[in-house]
């Protein structure tokens, strides 16, 4: 499918729907040494799962997730969480 002026977001790219895990990896560092993830999930069109993971400043392990309806949205996520990540703050909101 192309995208056409039409749409609101441009569709998935194979790419990104094959893929056996996550097709984008922010690696936000900082104090909680943030990844956040966004995973294609292929059977589902446009559906998409946002992970983050970090340790705590004690060392434990934290992960969020959040399901995602298309790209534009599920980027807005991850690159949300990754700035808070960077900043020494565990992932809070759902925008």
């Amino acid at each position: 499918m192309r995208f056409n002026p039409a749409m609101t977001e441009p569709p998935l790219e194979p790419w990104m729907t094959s893929s056996r895990g996550p097709f984008l990896t922010l690696n936000a560092g900082g104090v909680l040494s943030g990844i956040v993830t966004i995973t294609a999930l292929p059977a589902q069109a446009a559906h998409l799962v946002v992970d983050a993971h970090w340790r705590t400043i004690h060392g434990e392990p934290r992960t969020a997730s959040a399901a995602s309806e298309g790209y534009n949205a599920a980027r807005k996520l991850a690159h949300e969480w990754a700035g808070q990540l960077a900043a020494g703050r565990e992932p809070t909101s759902r925008s």
